[in-house]
């Protein structure tokens, strides 16, 4: 169901963490990193009469900025999630699935800032955080008639946790949790307005592998 990684993030990816090695040679406090992890959306009942899970891969990378104020950070960061389905029809008591090839994707992109508690040790590091998060949905069907396609962008807010483990001066592996809250951004029509589900954010864990001080 899930597919390689874009194209696109692939190449973020590598530029982030190209610029984030060049700025720490600097003196700059930069990391570029790439993420994959495992996302389940709050529109659950959707996801699974659309794609047949509620849950997937997420795809991206970003960068992260550590201020001279203590342990303050700032980052951008993107991601993808694609999964295929089949475009349905909703009665007044039944979703029934038409059997006609959909693609379903989500591209978030989250402006964070955050604390790392860098005073308990300098190789493994948590820290907090949470900011503004705008999610494009897309959903492509095959032979689909002018304007039954969706492209649409929509905002909200996240708050996370995590913890970054140094495995080397310039290379770091960490993990995190992230939930995220995109209200009203579904719900109108189809299988959504049929569940009642209007948030289209979600929880996901990441695994992280940064480039940077």
């Amino acid at each position: 169901m899930m597919h390689r990684i874009p194209t696109r993030f692939a190449l973020l990816t590598l530029l982030a963490c190209l610029a984030a090695g060049s700025a720490s040679a600097q003196g700059l406090d930069v990391r570029g990193y790439g993420m994959i992890g495992s996302v389940t959306f709050t529109a659950s009942d959707t996801f699974e009469s659309v794609v047949g899970t509620d849950s997937g891969r997420l795809l991206g990378g970003g960068v992260e900025v550590g201020l001279p104020l203590g342990g303050l950070f700032v980052g951008v960061g993107g991601s993808q999630y694609k999964a295929d389905g089949s475009r349905v029809f909703v009665t007044s008591t039944r979703v029934f699935s038409l059997g006609i090839p959909t693609r379903v994707t989500v591209s978030p992109i989250d402006v964070t800032a955050g604390w790392r508690f860098r005073q308990f040790s300098r190789r493994i590091v948590p820290y907090v955080g949470g900011g503004w998060s705008s999610y494009r949905y897309e959903e492509t069907a095959d032979f689909a008639a002018p304007g039954e396609n969706v492209n649409e962008r929509y905002s909200g807010y996240h708050v996370l946790g995590g913890v970054d483990v140094r495995l080397t001066r310039w290379l770091g592996l960490g993990g995190e949790y992230v939930w995220t809250r995109i209200p009203d951004a579904i719900g109108t029509d189809g299988a959504s307005a049929f569940f009642g589900d209007t948030d289209l954010g979600g929880s996901s864990l990441r695994l992280k592998l940064s480039i940077g001080r």
